[in-house]
């Protein structure tokens, strides 16, 4: 069994493409950044605080997976923005320029506490992006739950020029990673 620590639709969507069935388990950590440590490290740090504090079912056996997304924009970890206001003033700061979309991934055995964690790395090139375009946008996936402010599946073409790397990672789990760290875990338990 998978557990999924993380509350996501979109890791949930995403997830469901494997064909395995999963359990959603909240997870009480909370994500820090810090400004010495390089992104990588700072996404699979995480990711593994979201896999230890996952609550799960008693006697839980399967693999816990942990995963922390956000973008990295001129030496500078963005999530989350806090507003609106903000959200609308980094769409403009990334219009017609290129960002990078991290995220962690944590496989998190609990029976044994073993776990596995990497990263995966997406640069992402932005359109040039009018105030029109910024709400539409905005109107089809509010700023505030998403990592940078937008979701690639709501740009309807008029977002991004060009992803180079995994397009999942971009949604906030990339598929291609995860299905290689699982592989590895079902041949070494984690």
């Amino acid at each position: 069994m998978l557990y999924l620590a993380s509350q996501s639709p979109r890791r949930r969507t995403l997830l469901r493409r494997l064909g395995r069935s999963f359990q959603v388990v909240p997870s009480t950590y909370r994500e820090t950044i810090r400004a010495h440590e390089p992104p990588s490290v700072n996404a699979m740090r995480n990711a593994a605080g979201k896999s230890r504090a996952a609550q799960l079912p008693s006697r839980a056996q399967g693999i816990v997976i942990g995963a922390d997304t956000f973008l990295y924009f001129h030496g500078r970890i963005i999530g989350k923005p806090r507003t609106l206001s903000a959200a609308r003033q980094l769409m403009h700061e990334l219009s017609g320029r290129s960002h990078w979309v991290y995220t962690g991934l944590c496989l998190r055995d609990p029976a044994t506490g073993r776990a596995r964690t990497s990263y995966e790395k997406t640069r992402v090139v932005f359109k040039r992006l009018t105030d029109d375009a910024i709400t539409r946008l905005f109107r089809r996936a509010p700023p505030l739950d998403l990592a940078g402010g937008y979701a690639l599946q709501a740009g309807r073409g008029e977002l991004i020029a060009r992803i180079e790397g995994s397009r999942t990672n971009v949604v906030g789990l990339p598929l291609e990673l995860l299905q290689a760290e699982l592989k590895l875990c079902s041949r070494m338990c984690c």
